[in-house]
């Protein structure tokens, strides 16, 4: 029987052994059995480390490596003792009250249960952010709170129904600042304010396919906040420039033509839908491919475009070298003078429509606004304006679009079926 018990401090590691009769440690082991000193075990080296506390002296601890550590403050939990946990502000490991409750210690509020704070190394009631309350509560001057009957508290319109928005005494309340999604039609001279208001415009509906074609949003420029549900986003338009083509957003119009070659089909022109029905708009035909386009071979990029009920047509161009005159080739067509060489210059036409409008690539395409004596409104933007006082800005080109103003709509993954749905 061995008379006592042995360690010996090799580097930073507390090895643990017995010791025979003539006090010689012996620290090797192949087995869990042969460290006999309570609390250790075989570690990976085939040396006995300890297991637990027990096997340490009394102001050290074991930690995850199996070394006996002295209790000198901690950085991180991991610093600690299993069943204890960092205290950051004083460095000291302490006792892990399991659930924490009111009382219990803590070095962070993250170790606190929600409605709860860390103050003073203790567990307290209150909170910092509206994260250290339950889901649902807010944190109002220091405190959880949530909402009585009939009443939502909130701290900003996230905490909202749809439709709602937080006030100043931090209760949700129906925003009625506008007609929000109203269906509508667009500004005309006879109806020239379809939202009621000349900053609230007839938006494009664009993201669900029943009802309403177009619905109305309500002003935000001057930094109103939107109800839950909305986000405030640019309303953007194309310029006030009718165009078929692209090139009659780039060329001077009077200097656009075709190519120098012709073409011919074999049966009069008969424009018609997608669907193969007859397309009571279009004026042309457009055969892409056309062999007579492509010097010989069909395939190629240019394409003949014949005048309805006719069977004689002519080519758009592929390269300048298609064009007369050394002209230059624009989006299929010729043009004699001046390319704009903005890129991002190109004629929008709606779905199931022949003509379009032009983008814009300066503020001067946007063209400029005037003030309406009759409304007191700029007619363009809606803005409040007394005539001959300039109060009507130029209006911004944005990524090829005219800024116009600022509306609350459906927030994106949003329609306004669901937002108005209550």
């Amino acid at each position: 029987m061995r008379a006592s018990i042995c360690s010996v401090l090799m580097g930073v590691a507390l090895v643990l052994a017995g010791c025979d009769e003539t006090g010689n440690t012996d620290n090797s082991c192949t087995a869990d059995s042969e460290c006999v000193i309570p609390g250790t075990r075989c570690g990976p080296q085939g040396q006995c480390i300890c297991a637990a506390d027990e096997a340490c002296a009394s102001d050290q601890f074991c930690n995850s490596a199996g070394v006996c550590q002295t209790r000198t403050g901690c950085a991180i939990t991991a610093d600690c003792a299993e069943g204890t946990f960092c205290d950051i502000a004083s460095g000291l490991c302490l006792d892990d009250p399991g659930q924490p409750g009111i009382g219990s210690p803590c070095g962070l509020s993250s170790q606190c249960a929600y409605g709860t704070v860390c103050r003073d190394g203790t567990c307290q009631d209150g909170c910092f952010t509206d994260g250290d309350c339950p889901l649902g509560q807010v944190c109002l001057e220091g405190f959880c709170f949530t909402g009585g009957p009939g009443q939502t508290i909130c701290s900003d319109s996230e905490f909202c129904e749809y439709g709602a928005v937080c006030d100043s005494d931090n209760i949700c309340r129906d925003d009625r600042r506008g007609p929000y999604c109203r269906g509508c039609s667009p500004r005309t001279s006879m109806n020239p304010n379809p939202c009621d208001d000349p900053r609230n415009f007839c938006l494009i509906n664009s993201f669900e396919l029943g009802g309403f074609t177009n619905f109305c949003g309500v002003d935000c420029s001057l930094g109103q906040p939107c109800p839950s549900g909305y986000g405030c986003n640019n309303v953007i338009v194309l310029t006030d420039a009718v165009c078929l083509n692209t090139a009659q957003c780039r060329c001077d119009a009077n200097e656009i033509s075709f190519a120098s070659a012709a073409c011919s089909v074999s049966t009069p022109c008969q424009p018609t839908l997608p669907g193969g029905q007859p397309d009571p708009d279009a004026t042309q035909c457009v055969f892409p491919g056309s062999a007579a386009c492509n010097g010989g071979t069909a395939g190629g990029a240019a394409s003949c475009v014949v005048p309805r009920g006719q069977t004689e047509g002519n080519c758009t161009c592929a390269a300048d070298a298609d064009c007369p005159n050394g002209g230059a080739c624009v989006a299929g067509l010729c043009c004699g003078g001046a390319v704009r060489p903005e890129e991002d210059l190109r004629c929008v036409v709606g779905e199931g429509r022949v003509s379009g409008f032009c983008t814009c690539a300066t503020d001067d395409d946007c063209g400029n606004d005037s003030c309406d004596p009759s409304s007191g409104s700029c007619r363009i933007t809606g803005i409040p304006c007394t005539p001959g006082n300039g109060d009507c800005p130029p209006i911004a080109c944005i990524n090829g679009g005219c800024l116009i103003g600022q509306n609350c709509a459906p927030q994106q993954g949003l329609t306004c079926s669901e937002v108005t749905d209550r």
